[in-house]
């Protein structure tokens, strides 16, 4: 059975460890339907083989790391899409795939769990209290913040007995708060809290925002406003340094980087290495806006290619970056790049407090 401890000392050793890739996009290019609502959360009940060979064949390109399958499994986006009385039966099943992938692939060498928790909420209507919206708009900010705190609580739980390695608290966008939130449910059960940052450019060309950016409008879901009068109040312009600053009292782990484009995500780093001196991690996304188009043109490639990716990860590590992955649209195929082509160590590791 694999033990975080042994990961950390692994990383206390400065050795460099792979994350596996995309989750939802990869599971949508395996045939798996997206909900509009909670995405790829209820793939966990409908198509349980299929998360489960997913997490085989990261586990076979070489990530070190599989990521469960628990995107949008929080109760209020199961609710809306119609799964709420599968809420521990989802997220258990998520937990179960991997360890079952693991057990069948991962037969050399140890690969840990990490338990996703994200905030994709449904927008909650003022008038009649009813949950409604796509999977690309509102999160955390459109509850309550005692209300979110005790979904990501029930999560936390479920995903801890369910016998995850670590946490990986992920897809806040600027919504720090509910960053904070998450974090905190996660390091309530005693287990390890990575936490992972959207990041972007802003216009001026040196400021780090938390947000994908201006110009990644996404295409498809539900069109469903981004904010009304009833939300927690979101700072917009929070830069990724006041998030960090934010977080970092809280003892995570690990901080990072994921779901910003490769030159936002290296821009990014400089930041999260310059405000954070333990571990740090990045997994970029492939920078496309069709995310939640149901049917992909799969004939549309990805504008960063495998070689380019793993060019740019390179000096990723050489600045320290310890644990490197993918995002959504970055499959198998750059998982599998990057293991061969990344070093096995590095010089200087960066150690947690």
């Amino acid at each position: 059975m694999a033990s975080y401890q042994n990961l950390k000392n692994r990383m206390d050793n400065g050795d460099v460890i792979i994350l596996d890739g995309a989750v939802g996009t990869e599971l949508q290019a395996m045939g798996v339907p997206m909900h509009p609502i909670s995405w790829c959360a209820p793939g966990n009940y409908t198509h349980t083989a299929t998360v489960r060979l997913m997490h085989e064949r990261y586990i076979r390109a070489g990530a070190d790391i599989i990521t469960t399958n628990s995107f949008n499994g929080i109760r209020p986006a199961l609710e809306a899409s119609g799964y709420g009385e599968l809420v521990r039966e989802i997220n258990t099943r998520s937990v179960d795939a991997a360890i079952e992938a693991r057990n069948r692939a991962a037969v050399d060498r140890e690969v840990y769990i990490a338990g996703s928790i994200s905030c994709r909420i449904p927008i909650r209507d003022g008038n009649t209290g009813a949950l409604s919206g796509g999977t690309g708009h509102g999160y955390g900010a459109s509850i309550p913040a005692d209300e979110l705190r005790a979904y990501t609580d029930e999560q936390a739980d479920i995903l801890a007995e369910s016998g995850i390695d670590l946490f990986l608290i992920e897809q806040m966008w600027a919504d720090n708060e509910s960053r904070v939130i998450a974090t905190e449910s996660a390091k309530a059960t005693g287990l390890p809290v990575w936490v992972a940052f959207t990041a972007s450019t802003a216009a001026d060309g040196r400021t780090i925002k938390l947000d994908v950016g201006a110009d990644r409008g996404y295409v498809g879901g539900k069109k469903q406003p981004l904010w009304t009068s009833n939300w927690r109040t979101v700072d917009y312009d929070m830069t990724l340094a006041a998030g960090i600053a934010e977080i970092a009292p809280l003892e995570p782990d690990v901080i990072g980087v994921f779901h910003a484009t490769a030159s936002d995500t290296t821009a990014a780093l400089k930041v999260v290495h310059d405000q954070w001196s333990g571990p740090v991690v990045a997994y970029p996304d492939a920078g496309r806006t069709d995310y939640l188009v149901t049917w992909q043109d799969r004939g549309v490639p990805n504008e960063v290619g495998v070689a380019a990716l793993t060019q740019e990860a390179a000096k990723w590590v050489e600045m320290g970056t310890q644990v490197i992955g993918t995002c959504c649209g970055f499959g198998v195929e750059y998982i599998r790049a990057l293991s061969d082509s990344m070093p096995p160590r590095l010089t200087s590791p960066r150690k947690a407090a």
